[in-house]
C-alpha cells in the first residue's frame, strides 16, 4: 500500500512539471523567448518549479522514511511516473510523439512493469 500512495504522490509531481514543460516548449521559441516567458512574462514558473525540486527531494525522504521504500524502489517509481508526462503532453500540450518514440516510451514502461512488480511481496 506505501508503494501505491508514494506512486500517486509522484504521478501529482509528474503531471504538474510535465504541464510546466510543454508549456515553456510550446510559448518559447529560443533562448532568448525563453527567458522572457520565465522572468517576464510567466515568473511563476520559476516559483513553481523550484517548489517541485525541492518538493521531490522532500518527498524521496518521506518515501525512505515514512514509507519504508528502499532507494531502488523509489527510483523505479519515479521512473514509473513517466506515463504521466506523456499524456499531458500528448493530450494537453499537443506535443506528440513518433512512432519510434512511442514504441521506445512502451518497452521502457514494460522493462519497468517487471522490476516494479518483481518488488511487490505478493
Amino acid at each position: 500500500m506505501n508503494m501505491i500512495f508514494f506512486y500517486v504522490i509522484a504521478c501529482i509531481f509528474m503531471a504538474v512539471s510535465a504541464y510546466l514543460s510543454g508549456l515553456m516548449w510550446k510559448e518559447a521559441n529560443g533562448p532568448m523567448e525563453f527567458i522572457k516567458l520565465l522572468l517576464v512574462e510567466r515568473p511563476l514558473i520559476v516559483l513553481i518549479t523550484v517548489i517541485l525540486f525541492i518538493g521531490s527531494g522532500t518527498l524521496t525522504q518521506l518515501g525512505k522514511v515514512s514509507f519504508n521504500l528502499s532507494y531502488y524502489e523509489i527510483s523505479i517509481i519515479w521512473l514509473a511516473t513517466a506515463w504521466v508526462s506523456v499524456i499531458i503532453l500528448w493530450f494537453v500540450s499537443g506535443i506528440k510523439p513518433s512512432a519510434v518514440e512511442f514504441a521506445g516510451f512502451m518497452i521502457c514502461q514494460a522493462g519497468l512493469i517487471v522490476v516494479a512488480l518483481s518488488k511487490v511481496n505478493i
